[in-house]
């Protein structure tokens, strides 16, 4: 009876062919995960835009609301409803300087 043995010795350009085919394989992993990335960084930045472009308009209608709101013959009809006047020449607090040189 015959038996077919396979050869028993190490064949190095088999073992060299393995290992590049592991690396490239594992490189197009690599590149596929990272784009992956990339593509969902990209959604994630253009969502941030458009919910930054939104809550700028929302700043904006706020802000005109309230100089809508303060500004005008209102602010004087709020302040003289609460008795208070306009002061033509306000004197404000002084400081003493008492060291010039360290105020400066």
């Amino acid at each position: 009876m015959t038996f077919i043995q396979p050869k028993k010795y190490f064949n190095i350009q088999n073992a060299v062919i393995a290992m590049l085919t592991l690396c490239v394989l594992g490189a197009t992993a690599l590149v596929i995960v990272e784009y992956n990335k990339t593509v969902n960084l990209n959604h994630n930045i253009l969502a941030a835009k458009t919910e930054l472009n939104s809550v700028g308009a929302e700043n904006t209608q706020l802000s005109n609301n309230v100089i809508a709101t303060l500004g005008g013959g209102q602010i004087g009809a709020l302040a003289a409803a609460d008795g208070l006047i306009a002061e033509n020449k306000p004197q404000y607090f002084s400081i003493n300087q008492q060291w010039p040189i360290a105020s400066q």
